[in-house]
């Protein structure tokens, strides 16, 4: 019984270690080590350079070979692929992101996409248009997390059912201005707007989420 309770100690012990730590989720194992600390931090490039359709489409694209190697293969546009050298970083500036950045090059030599590891992924019944969210003036560290300071990748927000259910009642925080964004171009906002003013009773919905930014029916996220 005292090994028992020792080895349940032990347990638990280990489940509260884990909790208070301040270490992020560990994202996946990708191909190439690609840190967005490096791009999008230190480097300050914008998010929607590498996810080109983010504001018009259902997704946000994996940036294509090609994209990479524009900036790590100049005249990448005009020389064969099999004759590509990477131009940086070199091996006697940092010889481990050289070999990662080699592989890049190899990828784009066999013409091959790279097999990138999917960090946020929704069950398919569930439809999160990215082009919606965008134009309603939410930042991509809304649903993200501070992009710019992570190494790894990981999925910063939980994407349960009740988180978007939380932001869509105006329960989950934003920041003043985003929130002045998305209230001003929000097309359910609009919608009660122009209710209250043709004379329709609105006081049930504003009453209980006075902050609401978009609709909760359920055909919203599922159809």
């Amino acid at each position: 019984m005292t090994r028992v309770l020792f080895i349940a100690g032990l347990f638990l012990s280990a489940v509260v270690m884990a909790g208070c730590s301040d270490d992020p989720p560990a994202g996946p194992e990708q191909p190439i080590a690609f840190f967005h600390s490096v791009h999008a931090g230190d480097n300050q490039i914008p998010c929607m350079y590498c996810h080109t359709t983010a504001d018009r489409s259902q997704t946000a694209s994996i940036p294509s070979v090609q994209l990479c190697v524009g900036c790590h293969v100049p005249g990448s546009a005009i020389i064969p692929p099999g004759q590509a050298q990477l131009a940086f970083p070199g091996p006697e500036r940092d010889s481990l992101w050289n070999a990662e950045a080699e592989k890049l090059v190899g990828f784009w030599q066999r013409q091959e996409a790279i097999p990138w590891v999917k960090v946020h992924d929704l069950p398919e019944h569930v439809q999160f248009p990215h082009f919606m969210h965008v134009e309603a003036g939410l930042e991509c560290s809304t649903c993200h997390g501070p992009v710019e300071e992570m190494d790894v990748m990981y999925q910063f927000a939980s994407l349960q059912m009740g988180w978007c259910v939380d932001c869509h009642r105006g329960t989950l925080p934003l920041s003043e201005e985003e929130e002045a964004r998305v209230q001003s171009r929000s097309s359910y906002v609009r919608e009660i707007a122009a209710l209250a003013a043709a004379g329709s009773d609105t006081r049930d919905l504003q009453d209980r989420f006075p902050n609401q930014r978009a609709a909760t029916d359920c055909t919203v996220c599922h159809y």
